[in-house]
């Protein structure tokens, strides 16, 4: 079976990645008293600049900060005990229900593209497959670049893709070059993505194979809104070529792409409150299913038992903006799509 028959192509609506301030309260204290959950939900509203339009919805919110800081204090005390690899913290989804976090932020749809048969990363039993490190960053080797904040536009699909080709860049040449995100929003829907609506990572690399071109972050920036496509051919500065899809669920071949080719695009699943609320260590929840997936990431490196992952909210969530995950056993789905351009 080919891997266009295999794969149902998904547009990941993304969750928003508002700026937003970490609480500071000590979560290692002891559990907090009604009064004390009211005090820190207004420290929550200060530092996140939250208004509320009806009493009703500040209840509703106060109610779900309240469950969410008992989740959040139940789980770092299971952190502190050796029962788990990570922590979580109260951020700007912390006074969202799971219900309201799921419609809102969260939203799979079907791409209009039609299945085909993708591009076949060469890679299975090829000289790539060896020679693999057993641990790697790239921001160890000078691939640091400026954390992004995708605010309230579903833009995910292209900061995952602009920064795999800039992976591919300073593999090549030592240097960053911050293409632009924008143009993917723009100019994509001609292949099926939506904007700030959503897109998906197979949309994306067909278009810029087809385009020809990205532009740079300085000639077309970010705005966080779908307006008018603005590319300009003569100021592109990467060609892609083609394009390739990792094998399914085939995370030795994710492990020897990010090696030898650069940071990797991949789908994941982030619906898990777990996810939402995440802030460190190496993410195991038995609860995120492999299933489905709805937001994009961008592989950047990887230890024994885990991948990093560079995230578009910002870099106060998370591990100033990135996220070790479990390796090995398709953890959220994170070996379902995973893909490159080739520049």
């Amino acid at each position: 079976m080919g891997v266009g028959a295999m794969w149902k192509i998904l547009i990941c609506i993304c969750l928003c990645g508002q700026k937003y301030q970490i609480v500071t309260s000590d979560l290692n204290k002891g559990n907090l008293t009604t009064l004390d959950y009211k005090s820190e939900f207004e420290k929550f509203k200060n530092i996140n600049n939250r208004k509320y339009l009806r009493n009703n919805d500040e209840l509703r919110s106060l109610k779900a900060f309240e469950e969410n800081y008992k989740v959040i204090e139940e789980h770092n005390q299971n952190y502190q005990d050796g029962r788990t690899t990570f922590r979580l913290k109260p951020n700007i989804f912390a006074d969202m229900s799971t219900d309201g976090y799921l419609k809102g932020y969260l939203r799979l749809i079907k791409s209009n593209v039609e299945d085909s048969v993708d591009n076949m990363a060469e890679i299975v039993g090829s000289s790539l497959m060896t020679n693999v490190p057993e641990s790697l960053d790239w921001r160890s080797k000078g691939f640091i670049t400026p954390s992004h904040n995708q605010q309230s536009c579903g833009s995910c699909y292209a900061f995952s893709i602009a920064e795999s080709i800039e992976g591919q860049v300073f593999k090549r040449t030592g240097k960053i070059l911050n293409l632009s995100e924008q143009q993917i929003v723009d100019c994509s829907v001609s292949h099926g993505n939506q904007g700030c609506v959503g897109g998906s990572l197979r949309n994306t690399l067909t278009y810029l194979q087809s385009t020809g071109g990205l532009m740079r972050a300085e000639d077309y920036g970010y705005v966080a809104k779908k307006g008018r496509c603005q590319f300009v051919p003569d100021l592109s500065v990467v060609n892609v070529t083609s394009w390739a899809i990792l094998p399914l669920h085939d995370e030795q071949a994710i492990q020897a792409a990010v090696a030898h080719i650069g940071p990797v695009a991949i789908s994941i699943n982030a619906t898990p409150k777990t996810f939402q609320l995440y802030s460190d260590g190496v993410y195991d929840d038995v609860l995120c299913s492999s299933a489905s997936v709805n937001h994009a990431m961008l592989i950047i490196g990887f230890g024994k038992d885990y991948w990093i992952l560079k995230n578009w909210w910002g870099e106060l969530w998370g591990e100033s903006g990135y996220m070790r995950i479990r390796k090995g056993v398709n953890m959220c789905g994170i070996a379902n799509y995973a893909a490159y351009a080739i520049v």
